[in-house]
C-alpha cells in the first residue's frame, strides 16, 4: 500500500481522471490483495461506505461461500494472470449481488505497484438464480446460458466466448435467435417449446453465427429446471467444430481408400468398350466403311466410358456437405454401376428391387454413395465362389427403407455385434473405417442403419431415411 501512496495515488487528478469516470464499480488493490480505494459505484454497488472496505482483503466482499474463489482469482490477478469470471458480493441491506469480475495491472514506469477490479452487476433478472446457481455455470467447461420466460437471464464466459460477445451485458441485448442460420430456427423454436414443456433435449446439431460474423458447428444440449420457484431452462452449448473437421477429414480419407479399392474394377470397364472402339476404328480404317450403326454403337460405348469416369471423379472430390432433392432410383443405380464389374468377376449377380414408387428425398448424394458402396461393396466381398445380392427400396410411412441383402458366408453374433467400431474387420485386408464412416453418413441423414447376419446364411444391411429429410 505504501508504494501506492508514494506515487500519489490519491491525488485528486488521478481519482477524478480515472476512477470517477469509469460507470462501473472499480477497485484499486494493492500487491496483497487488500482495497486500497474504490469509485463512488463501488459504495452503490455494496451498500456500504468506503471507510468500511477500505484497509479490508477483497475477497471478504463476497459472500461467505464464494470468498475462497474470489481469494483464489484475487491470487492469479497478483501472480500475472489475471482472469474474468462470476461471483457473488455481499450488500450491506444482506442480499446477495452477483457481479462479473475483470482485473488489470496499474503499473509505474513499468513497475507493477497495485492492480485494480472492474466489477459489472448482472441485470436486476440474475438476483434470484442465486449464488449456487453462479457458482455451478461458471465452473461448467461449455457454454451454459440460463432463460427464464423468454429472455437470457444469464450466461458464464465460456458461453458470452462462444457466441462472439463482449461482454455478458451485450449478449443479453441480443435475440437468441439470431445466434442460429435461418435454416436452424424451426429446430431451435420445437427445442424451446420442449424445454418449457419439462422436457430434457440431448442433442441438436446446429450452426452457429457469432456476433463477430463467424460461424461454427455447434451441439445443443438443454434441460428444465426450476430457479427459486421460476420455471427455467438450462441450455448448454459445445463446440464441435474441430470435431467436425476431424469427422470429414476421416470420412474423406476412407472415400479415397474406397476409390483405389475401385480402380481395378473400373479400369476394367473401362477397357471393354474401349476394345470395342479400337476395333471399330480399325475396321473403319481397313474397309473405309461408315456405316450408320458403327457410330451408334461407338457413341454407346464413349457414353459409358464418360458415365464410370464422370462418377469416380464425384466420388472422389472432397466437399462439404450439401443436401440437395435427389432421385434415390438413379443415384442407386449409379452405384451399382461402379460394381457392376467388380460383381461379375466375382461371378456375382446384382439385382435392385423397386417394391413401391420412390420419391425424391433430401440428401447429400455424393455422402450416400458413398455409404451405399461400401455397403454394396462388402457383399460383394462376402460371398465364396458366386452368389447373389438383392438391393430393395420400398416407402414405409415417411421413410424410405434400402436393403441389402447378400447370401454370402455371414457373421457370428459376438462379431456382427462390433462392427461399426474403428479398426475391427472380418476382412484380412478391412481397416473397420468403411462402416464406421457409412453409419456417421447415414446418421447425418437423419436416418438409422440396422444389420442383421446369419452365419452361412448371408447378411442384410437395412439403411432408413427420412422421406423430407
Amino acid at each position: 500500500m505504501k508504494d501506492l501512496l508514494d506515487n500519489g495515488v490519491r491525488s485528486g487528478l488521478f481519482y477524478r481522471s480515472f476512477f470517477d469516470q469509469l460507470g462501473q464499480a472499480a477497485f484499486l488493490l494493492d500487491r496483497t490483495g487488500t482495497v486500497f480505494t474504490g469509485n463512488p459505484a463501488c459504495e452503490e454497488l455494496t451498500g456500504y461506505p468506503a471507510k468500511e472496505w477500505e484497509g479490508l482483503p477483497f475477497w471478504l466482499l463476497a459472500v461467505p461461500e464464494e470468498q475462497e474463489m474470489v481469494r483464489m482469482q484475487t491470487q492469479f490477478a497478483i501472480e500475472g494472470n489475471p482472469k474474468q469470471f462470476y461471483t457473488v458480493l455481499a450488500h450491506r441491506d444482506m442480499y446477495p449481488v452477483p457481479v462479473h469480475i475483470a482485473f488489470d495491472t496499474f503499473s509505474a514506469e513499468g513497475t507493477p505497484i497495485g492492480y485494480y477490479a472492474i466489477v459489472h452487476e448482472l441485470p436486476k433478472a440474475m438476483p434470484e438464480l442465486g449464488r449456487k446457481t453462479c457458482k455451478f455455470v461458471d465452473i461448467a467447461t461449455e457454454g451454459v446460458f440460463i432463460y427464464g420466460e423468454g429472455k437470457l437471464r444469464y450466461a458464464n464466459q465460456v458461453g458470452v466466448q462462444l457466441a462472439g460477445a463482449g461482454s455478458l451485458s451485450e449478449l443479453l441485448r441480443i435475440p437468441f435467435a439470431a445466434l442460429f442460420q435461418p435454416q436452424d430456427l424451426p429446430k431451435i423454436e420445437d427445442m424451446m417449446f420442449r424445454l418449457e414443456c419439462g422436457e430434457t433435449v440431448t442433442p441438436l446439431e446446429v450452426e452457429i453465427v457469432r456476433l463477430d460474423g463467424a460461424r461454427i458447428d455447434a451441439e445443443l444440449y438443454g434441460t428444465a429446471a426450476v430457479i427459486s420457484g421460476r420455471p427455467s431452462c438450462y441450455v448448454l452449448i459445445r463446440d464441435v467444430t474441430e470435431r467436425k473437421k476431424a469427422q470429414e477429414f476421416l470420412q474423406n480419407s476412407e472415400k479415397l481408400a474406397l476409390v483405389g479399392q475401385l480402380a481395378a474394377g473400373i479400369a476394367h470397364e473401362i477397357r471393354n468398350p474401349l476394345t470395342s472402339l479400337k476395333g471399330f476404328v480399325q475396321l473403319m480404317q481397313k474397309d473405309g466403311m461408315r456405316k450408320p450403326e458403327y457410330f451408334s454403337i461407338m457413341s454407346s460405348e464413349l457414353a459409358r466410358i464418360e458415365l464410370i469416369v464422370n462418377e469416380l471423379l464425384v466420388l472422389a472430390k472432397p466437399h462439404a456437405a450439401s443436401f440437395e432433392t435427389r432421385d434415390l432410383s438413379k443415384l442407386i443405380s449409379h452405384v451399382v454401376t461402379l460394381l457392376e464389374t467388380e460383381a461379375i468377376l466375382r461371378k456375382v449377380m446384382i439385382q435392385v428391387v423397386f417394391e413401391t414408387e420412390v420419391p425424391l428425398i433430401r440428401c447429400d448424394e455424393n455422402h450416400l454413395k458413398q455409404a451405399f458402396i461400401n455397403f454394396l461393396k462388402n457383399g460383394i466381398e462376402a460371398m465364396e465362389g458366386s452368389g447373389e445380392i438383392v438391393i430393395r427400396i420400398r416407402v414405409e410411412d415417411n421413410w424410405v427403407r434400402i436393403r441389402f441383402e447378400d447370401n454370402g458366408v455371414g457373421i457370428p453374433p459376438e462379431q456382427l455385434a462390433r462392427l461399426g467400431e474403428a479398426f475391427f474387420t472380418t476382412k484380412p485386408s478391412g481397416t473397420g473405417l468403411g462402416l464406421m464412416v457409412s453409419r456417421r453418413i447415414i446418421e447425418n441423414h437423419r436416418g438409422t442403419l440396422r444389420l442383421a447376419s446369419s452365419p452361412g446364411k448371408g447378411t442384410t444391411v437395412e439403411v432408413s431415411l427420412p422421406i423430407h429429410g
